[in-house]
């Protein structure tokens, strides 16, 4: 069961991450090493992600994901956004404090909706196979 909570939500992660980056890829911004820090932080969040939907109290599953993930998406959000500051590392200037506290709740209802991919992810790993 614990395989299937962390394969959901790896898998969720990395089809996320991927379209992200072509989105990245698509802006056509001349300077991407300024996003060198944004990408490097990417290549955690499948481990990170099913790490933590490992984590969930079993009494949760399945109908909590959701909010096990948006607790995710504020804590990511407090560390990226607030702690380590990468919005201004990136764009290359400080962002007003009711923008960054914006983006901290945005990401976590972003998480939110990926999470309930991760819930039907998880349904359908758990889901006992049909008879042949």
């Amino acid at each position: 069961m614990m395989m299937q909570r962390f394969a959901s939500a790896s898998a969720v992660a990395a089809v996320a991450i991927a379209l992200a980056a072509g989105a990245l890829r698509l802006n056509f911004v001349p300077d991407l090493e300024s996003r060198y820090l944004l990408t490097s932080f990417w290549c955690l969040a499948p481990l990170a992600w099913g790490l933590w939907a490992m984590l969930i109290p079993t009494s949760w599953l399945p109908q909590r994901l959701p909010l096990w993930g948006a607790i995710l998406g504020l804590i990511a959000g407090l560390l990226v956004v607030l702690v380590l500051d990468l919005p201004a590392r990136v764009a290359g200037e400080p962002l007003p404090p009711w923008l960054r506290g914006g983006a901290v709740l945005l990401l976590s209802v972003v998480y939110y909706v990926l999470w309930l991919l991760v819930r039907r992810a998880y349904r359908t790993l758990t889901a006992p196979s049909p008879a042949a």
